[in-house]
C-alpha cells in the first residue's frame, strides 16, 4: 500500500499538540501603565490620594491579565505589583500627613504661661503686650506680670528709667519657666527691650 502525502501545515496554522505562542497582553499592559502612575503620584503629598483609585484599577486589570489564555503574563504581574505597593505608599504618606497635622494643630491650641519679669533701681515705666494690645504701667520696684498665650504670640516688653535720674533695668521674658529673652541698661533714661514668642518653649 503506498503512503498518503499530507502537505506541510502553513506557517501561521496552528498544529495540533503544540502550545500558542504567547500573544500581547491589553490587560496587562493597561496594568503596568496604571501601576507605574500610581507608583509615582503616591509619593506626592496631597495628589497621593489618586493611587488609592489608581492602584486598585492597577490591580483588578493585572489580575484580569494574568487569567487570558496564550497571553504574556509578564506585564500584568508587574502592574498588580506595582498598584499594590502604591497603595502601601500611599498609606504610609497620608499617615505621616495627618500626623504632622495634628501636631501643628495640637501647637497652634497649646496654652502657655508667658512671664514677664522686671527689676529697677529707681522709678521707671513698663510698656508689654497683652495678647491683644500694648499696655503701660509706672513702677517704683520690681515688677512682675503673668500672661496666658496660646499658640504662636508674640511677646513684647520694655521698660524705662526716668530721664532725670541714673537707673538700672533690667527686662526678661519667660515661657514656660524657661528664659526666652534677656536684656538689660544702666545710666539716666536707661532702657531694656526684650521680645519673643510663645512658641520657643521647650
Amino acid at each position: 500500500m503506498s503512503e498518503r502525502y499530507s502537505p506541510p501545515a502553513a506557517p501561521n496554522q496552528a498544529v495540533p499538540g503544540f502550545n500558542q505562542p504567547a500573544k500581547g497582553n491589553g490587560f496587562g499592559t493597561t496594568a503596568l501603565v496604571l501601576g507605574i502612575v500610581s507608583l509615582v503620584l503616591s509619593i506626592i503629598p496631597i495628589v497621593g490620594f489618586l493611587a488609592f483609585i489608581l492602584g486598585p484599577l492597577a490591580i483588578i486589570f493585572g489580575v484580569i491579565g494574568m487569567t487570558r489564555k496564550f497571553t504574556k503574563k509578564g506585564t500584568s504581574i508587574t502592574g498588580l505589583i506595582l498598584g499594590g505597593v502604591s497603595i502601601v505608599i500611599a498609606i504610609i504618606v497620608t499617615a505621616i500627613l495627618a500626623a504632622a497635622a495634628n501636631s501643628v494643630s495640637e501647637s497652634l491650641n497649646k496654652e502657655h504661661k508667658v512671664e514677664y519679669v522686671v527689676t529697677t533701681t529707681g522709678p521707671a515705666q513698663v510698656n508689654y503686650w497683652n495678647g491683644s494690645g500694648s499696655s503701660a504701667e509706672d513702677i517704683t520696684a520690681d515688677w512682675t506680670k503673668e500672661l496666658t498665650a496660646k499658640g504662636f504670640e508674640v511677646t513684647s516688653l520694655t521698660v524705662s528709667g526716668e530721664f532725670a535720674t541714673e537707673s538700672s533695668v533690667t527686662c526678661e521674658i519667660l515661657v514656660d519657666g524657661t528664659s526666652v529673652s534677656k536684656n538689660s541698661g544702666t545710666g539716666t533714661a536707661a532702657t531694656a527691650t526684650c521680645s519673643g514668642t510663645s512658641s520657643l518653649t521647650k
